[in-house]
Order: structure tokens, then sequence, then C-alpha cells
């Protein structure tokens, strides 16, 4: 896959959008331009639905090792595999949304550990 530069390709489709080639006329022909640029835009769109709510496999086995014979929080996720607190508390909340993890509530603050699963 084509390493795509999102930064430069959006400036130019928004460029075109702004103010059209002045050798284009009519909205044919302003389509024409966009389409050029379409397969790059197709890149962008994909990457960027691709990394929304996208979780690491290797990322979430981790997890699963830590909280298998522990019971810890995100905090505690979070600085141990060094990524912040809030994207730890993302996987937290899909594996125990997958019915993986065990919750414990104290005070505010929450501890998760490995639900084990009979052979």
């Amino acid at each position: 896959m084509d390493k795509v530069n999102v930064s430069e390709d959006l400036l130019k489709v928004k460029d075109l959008i702004r103010k059209p080639s002045r050798q284009l006329k009519g909205e044919g022909q302003l389509k024409a331009q966009l389409q050029r640029l379409g397969h790059k835009v197709d890149n962008i769109e994909k990457i960027v639905a691709e990394k929304k709510g996208r979780f690491c496999p290797e990322r979430t086995r981790e997890i699963m090792f830590l909280l298998e014979n522990k019971e810890m929080s995100a905090e505690d996720i979070g600085r141990i595999l060094k990524m912040s607190r809030n994207r730890a508390n993302e996987y937290l909340r899909k594996l125990e949304k997958d019915l993986l993890l065990r919750t414990r509530l104290e005070g505010r603050k929450k501890y998760y550990r490995a639900i084990k699963l009979k052979p």
C-alpha cells in the first residue's frame, strides 16, 4: 500500500472545493478534477476508518496476561504498558463488554481481573 500524506491531500481537496481550477468549467469538470484525487481520498477515509476504534491484538494479549493473576486499574495498566490511562480504559471496557474481565469498584476506582475460562 502506498504511503499517503494525509495533510497534503486534504489541503488539495479543500483547495479544489473552494477554488476550482480556472481552466475547468462546469460541475462535470470539477468532478473530474476531484476524481483524479479520488483514490487518495479513498485511502484517507479507509485509514481513518481503520484507526477509529481499532484495538491491537498484541496489546489486548498483554493486558489479558497482566490481569490473569492480578487485579489492576486502568491507571496501573497504562503505567506498565506505557500508554495513557484513557487508552488503557478503552481496551478494558472492550474486554469487559466481551465478557473477558470481571470488575470491582472501590470508591471511584475500578479494578479489573481476567475471568478464568474452564478448559
